[in-house]
């Protein structure tokens, strides 16, 4: 009996432990929608950004009852660049991701994996010892094919960069246990995937009432080089976004989101058909970039 009494506290704690482990807090949930890239051009992006607001702003406020609120201005511009090995593309392979921004002169790097498994998505370690790098796993909601509500998984981490992104070890540095799980070495040569330098465009300041949370309206638009007045996108998004640390979302905050989500999806004359997400379009842009 004394021994019954001695076993039970241990394999309680294993067990309590073993549902820690098993249960990853989605800290960010973003709902990516893609438009069609021919309905705006970089001289009046502006007023086509705030004209699709205007059509998206009634629609979701009838889905959900509730208030959008604030007006779509530009808030940044960035330059975007991702990276790869050419021709193996082993980043992409492995289901990995590694980007660089640049906005105002600050390069900031991110290394994204994605799995539509959560638990799989949590187990990529993705940490960095750079100072003011920040980690999260995210639930990315989006359209795929016949559906309409498909869900993939992004733990990712993002660090402040001095480096020119050269090689592995500009990886490596920045994400030594990533380095360790794959054992790519330094010297492997990283490439710019499909020698594309995209200019960012990110447009804010609109939100969407959910209840306990709000949720942030951005409009992205992606362009090949260096825009000119008449340049259309590469690519352009809608979406929007919720945060907490604590991952303590109520059903409705969920479901307003969900119905917010199908609301946007009804604006046939805006979404782009066939979309693929902004990543994949990268890789889509030069075709030949990860052939053998």
């Amino acid at each position: 009996m004394n021994k019954k009494i001695c076993i039970l506290p241990v394999v309680s704690l294993v067990f309590i432990s073993h549902i820690s482990m098993a249960n990853p807090d989605v800290t960010s949930r973003e709902y990516k929608l893609l438009l069609e890239p021919s309905l705006f051009d970089h001289a009046s992006e502006a007023a086509q950004v705030n004209n699709y607001f205007s059509t998206l702003k009634p629609i979701i406020e009838q889905a959900i009852a509730r208030d959008v609120t604030g007006t779509m201005s530009l808030d940044k511009t960035r330059t975007v660049k991702f990276f790869d090995t050419h021709a193996s593309c082993q980043l992409k392979r492995l289901g990995y991701a590694f980007r660089e921004r640049i906005y105002n002169g600050n390069s900031e790097v991110t290394l994204k994996f994605r799995s539509p498994d959560r638990y799989i998505a949590d187990f990529e370690d993705v940490s960095s010892p750079t100072q003011g790098a920040k980690t999260k796993l995210e639930a990315d909601m989006g359209v795929k094919g016949s559906n309409p509500f498909n869900v993939v998984y992004s733990h990712s981490t993002k660090a402040p960069n001095t480096r020119t992104i050269n090689n592995f070890k500009d990886i490596n540095t920045h994400f030594p246990e990533f380095e360790s799980t794959y054992g790519l070495s330094d010297a492997v040569p990283l490439a710019q995937v499909g020698n594309l330098t995209i200019t960012e465009q990110v447009y804010k300041g609109a939100h969407i009432d959910l209840g306990s949370f709000d949720a942030e309206l951005s409009i992205t638009l992606w362009y090949a080089g260096t825009p000119l007045a008449n340049t259309l996108p590469l690519i352009a998004e809608a979406s929007f976004k919720y945060e907490d640390n604590s991952a303590d979302y109520s059903k409705k905050v969920v479901q307003r989101a969900k119905l917010a989500f199908e609301g946007m999806q009804t604006i046939n004359a805006w979404n782009a058909t066939n979309a693929t997400t902004k990543t994949q379009s990268v890789y889509q842009y030069n075709p030949n970039f990860c052939t053998q």
